[in-house]
């Protein structure tokens, strides 16, 4: 791990922690930093104000973030309702292919009860025939 050379002699002390909650720059982290730098010249001069500065862009984030999450909480709540709704659907729809499927299950039988008259009036008319 490369670490900053502030870092590095208290590193050779003994505390290992800093090297472990040290984390490398990427180059977009990086490159934001330079923008923002160079948007704020006087930082380098007045560490304070850029301090500031970040602190007050932090703080509009933040709230830009709170804002977010209460958003997405409506949404959510609204997702929920819906999703109840048609699970309320989905068990009404149930229930009318449950009744469906006895009707047809009753004419289903009404139907070999038929088909089973029907052969054995065949049946007699075939006897009576050769009779």
């Amino acid at each position: 791990e490369s670490v900053p050379s502030g870092e590095n002699q208290s590193v050779a002390g003994g505390d290992e922690e800093a090297v472990d909650e040290y984390q490398e720059l990427n180059a977009r982290e990086e490159q934001d930093i330079e923008i923002m730098m160079e948007g704020c010249e006087y930082a380098i001069a007045n560490a304070e104000a850029f301090a500031e500065k970040l602190s007050r862009e932090l703080q509009v984030l933040d709230g830009a973030n709170i804002q977010s999450i209460m958003a997405s909480e409506k949404q959510v709540n609204i997702l929920m309702k819906l999703l109840d709704e048609a699970l309320k659907e989905v068990d009404q729809i149930e229930l009318k292919l449950s009744s469906y499927e006895e009707m047809l299950q009753s004419v289903k039988e009404q139907m070999d009860q038929i088909s089973e008259s029907n052969h054995l009036i065949h049946l007699s008319n075939t006897n009576n025939v050769k009779l």
